[in-house]
């Protein structure tokens, strides 16, 4: 008499990267085959809209798309993904394909510079200033010149704290996690046995997620809300005052 077995019953074939990927067992990784690079070309969104700039990983299958100030507002997955990329490698191409956004939006600044319209204009000699007035800015840019030493070194480890500030956050099942800081993505992170069997939109709903979440812990602030010493405002208010010789 014929036995019948199940699909994963003993004496039958362990299952191959191909059934894990159909989403029918569990991914065995010591067993994992490499991408079959070619099969299909990834199956990928159109271009971001007007505003957005777009880069994408080496393999293509993975894009991510990032405002004028640098924050992720959408993610591609292809939908055979899995085809051109391992799952382990996904958090990788996540931050490969945000890097690459980043740097098409540093380029469209660079193009966007527009040198021909800046004027120098060299003033002319200042009028004559008189002494008593000169030798008291000269005493009062002394003592500022004292005074502003130590309110540029608390200002540039402010201004270095806010450069170098970072932000970590996972999206809404703790699948993918994302660590930005201004203007730049640190590091990407994504659970390779969730991303081996799971729909190519739950990824690119975690991911968008944790992009997010993480830009929103850090905030909007900027160096330009740190504010600079009073003491180097002055001293430039004083040496218009000597350039120009006016009085106060």
């Amino acid at each position: 008499m014929m036995s019948t077995r199940g699909r994963y019953s003993s004496g039958h074939a362990r299952p191959t990267a191909d059934d894990w990927r159909r989403g029918f067992a569990e991914p065995d990784f010591e067993d994992e085959e490499p991408p079959a690079r070619g099969r299909n070309a990834p199956n990928t969104s159109p271009e971001p809209g007007p505003g957005a700039f777009s880069g994408a990983d080496d393999s293509g299958a993975i894009t991510v798309a990032v405002d004028r100030a640098g924050r992720v507002v959408d993610v591609t997955i292809a939908q055979n993904w899995r085809n051109y990329i391992t799952p382990r490698a996904l958090g990788q191409a996540l931050l490969t394909a945000a890097g690459n956004a980043i740097v098409e939006l540093v380029a469209e600044h660079v193009e966007g510079l527009d040198l021909d319209p800046i004027i120098v204009k060299v003033p002319t000699a200042p009028t004559a200033i008189p002494s008593e007035d000169y030798y008291s800015v000269l005493n009062e840019m002394a003592d500022l010149l004292t005074r502003a030493g130590r309110d540029l070194e608390i200002y540039r480890d402010e201004a270095e704290s806010v450069l170098n500030a970072t932000a970590t956050a996972a999206g809404p099942n703790g699948r993918v996690s994302v660590t930005v800081a201004r203007g730049r993505v640190v590091e990407v992170t994504a659970d390779s046995r969730w991303a081996s069997h799971v729909r190519y939109t739950e990824i690119r709903s975690e991911a968008l997620g944790a992009f997010r979440a993480a830009a929103r812990q850090l905030g909007d602030t900027d160096i330009t809300t740190v504010q600079k010493p009073a003491s180097l405002a002055r001293l430039q208010e004083l040496v218009e005052h000597l350039a120009h010789g006016t009085r106060d």
